[in-house]
């Protein structure tokens, strides 16, 4: 499975599922991955699945969006929590820092903090009531598309 690095744009990573595990790539992408503390964090679509689904990955963990909910929280000492939750219960949370923006910058709003935040994106995008942005990553995703 081929991902764009969602933190260096320019890199692409060779994802395999079962494993959890990166390699350096090249070609057409079909979702982002996010490195935390080595582990792999993705959000794609496999365009060889017979069904098309949405995959939400963590290291050798991942789960169909479809029946999962999502949620990204932050804590008043600015650390983050991002939370998976099935039909079972809490499938993984996460908790990690807040992202260091660098010196203080008065342009800095909401877009840069989605830019400098995978899971905050992610949650985003999994947490929409009506799933316009799910059926849209999931129709890009299967297309694929060429980093950039």
């Amino acid at each position: 499975m081929l991902l764009q690095d969602y933190d260096r744009h320019g890199r692409t990573w060779a994802l395999d599922p079962a494993t959890g595990l990166l390699s350096p790539a090249s070609g057409r992408c079909h979702g982002f991955a996010h490195v935390a503390d080595g582990t792999a964090a993705a959000l794609y679509a496999d365009p060889l699945d017979a069904a098309p689904v949405l995959w939400l990955q963590y290291g050798q963990r991942r789960w169909d969006c479809a029946t999962v909910t999502v949620r990204r929280m932050g804590g008043p000492d600015g650390s983050r929590r991002f939370v998976v939750r099935n039909a079972r219960g809490t499938a993984l949370e996460l908790r990690y820092p807040a992202p260091d923006p660098g010196p203080f910058d008065p342009a800095y709003d909401w877009i840069d903090a989605e830019s400098d935040d995978f899971f905050l994106w992610a949650a985003g995008r999994l947490a929409e009531t009506d799933g316009t942005s799910r059926t849209t990553l999931l129709a890009y995703f299967r297309a694929g598309f060429l980093p950039g």
